[in-house]
């Protein structure tokens, strides 16, 4: 059986001599809390004790649960966004730079990835058990991302193909329902860089660097009407 999804290590709290704000310190101890122990342990004295810091605070930053989900989300969705980021401007220019670089940043190396994982699912977890409406930011990010991949120059339903797939592999990882490793990253990566490949090569080309896969004779027929 796959190993439990929250038993793994998970990258260690910042120190304040690190930069860490007082803030992020909290917020680590409570992912470092669900990843050890599950979301049922998620409480405001356990965060206190796991930060080492005294109850009032914690109330000092986080009045009440829902505050303190709040912001676990909305750091894990605005990490999220950063990623997404990075990952598209790690790859070169043209149709499926998004997807390509979300296949290149998520599917690299499982232990990597895993930790990502564990922090994505920390949050998501803790707000659909808590207060699913907390989810929002997360919801929000996932929206901006597919609608870069919808802008991706790519044929209909293929960017889907790839986001799609990187949150299976994500969801059969965090369920443990199959075993997830380094060799199923690497298969799922090269099927899913082939099938960008063909959807690219038969894709329409660029006619110029203000068109988006237009064939030549509609780009053509746009030039004229200027």
């Amino acid at each position: 059986m796959p190993p439990s999804p929250f038993s793994g290590p998970i990258v260690a709290a910042a120190s304040p001599e690190a930069g860490a704000s007082r803030v992020d310190l909290l917020l680590d101890a409570a992912e470092a809390v669900i990843v050890r122990d599950g979301i049922a342990s998620l409480t405001l004295d356990a965060v206190a004790a796991e930060a080492k810091v005294s109850k009032g605070g914690l109330l000092h930053h986080f009045p009440s649960k829902d505050r303190l989900v709040e912001a676990l989300v909305t750091r894990t969705a605005s990490n999220i966004r950063a990623h997404n980021a990075e990952a598209c401007e790690s790859v070169p220019e043209g149709p499926g730079r998004m997807a390509r670089g979300l296949l290149a940043a998520n599917l690299r190396d499982l232990h990597e990835w895993c930790v990502t994982c564990q922090r994505g699912s920390a949050a998501t977890f803790s707000a659909l058990a808590h207060n699913p409406r907390l989810l929002a930011p997360m919801r929000e990010a996932y929206a901006e991302l597919h609608r870069r991949v919808a802008e991706d120059d790519l044929p209909e339903g293929i960017g889907d193909v790839v986001v799609t797939a990187i949150d299976g592999l994500w969801l059969n990882w965090v369920l443990g329902l199959v075993q997830v490793d380094q060799d199923m990253i690497v298969r799922v990566r090269k099927a899913l860089e082939k099938i960008l490949d063909d959807a690219v090569k038969a894709s329409p080309k660029k006619t110029d660097g203000r068109s988006t896969g237009k064939p030549a004779a509609k780009a053509a027929a746009a030039s004229r009407k200027r």
